[in-house]
């Protein structure tokens, strides 16, 4: 914990962000206002026992058409595969010549097939694009 903070302290004061690989944590505390949009400035405190950071999120749900899904780009694709098959089955469901059910049927389950791949292939790592273990790196002082 940094010297001089309290456990009340850290949470009405401090708060951390990451972008990129670069981890910063910045305290309100020291301003006059002790409003919560007040502005952060840079700790300049040592950390004596290591620091604990935890967070929820959620990904953002998809509303319109023109909005883009809250995944990973590498998954884009993926995801246009998964509403052909929907699109298909639904085509095949619908269709009153039995040639044309089948053949929507076959592409119903060749797009569901690629989607499936791509969702085990890729894993976790490239379908969680909030959540999950984060590394950052500091600088090297060479």
């Amino acid at each position: 914990m940094a010297s001089g903070y309290t456990k009340n302290d850290i949470q009405n004061y401090l708060r951390y962000y990451i972008k990129g690989d670069n981890l910063a944590i910045v305290t309100n505390k020291y301003d006059s206002s002790t409003n919560e949009n007040s502005d952060y400035v840079a700790i300049d405190e040592s950390v004596t026992n290591g620091i604990a950071i935890s967070y929820l999120a959620e990904p953002n749900v998809v509303s319109a058409v023109t909005e883009t899904p809250d995944i990973d780009n590498t998954l884009h694709l993926s995801l246009v595969d998964y509403v052909k098959a929907r699109l298909y089955l639904d085509k095949a469901g619908k269709e009153d010549d039995p040639n044309k059910a089948m053949i929507a049927e076959r592409l119903s389950q060749m797009h569901e097939k690629r989607w499936n791949d791509a969702v085990r292939k890729y894993g976790m790592s490239k379908r969680d694009k909030i959540g999950g273990d984060r590394v950052v790196i500091g600088q090297d002082f060479r």
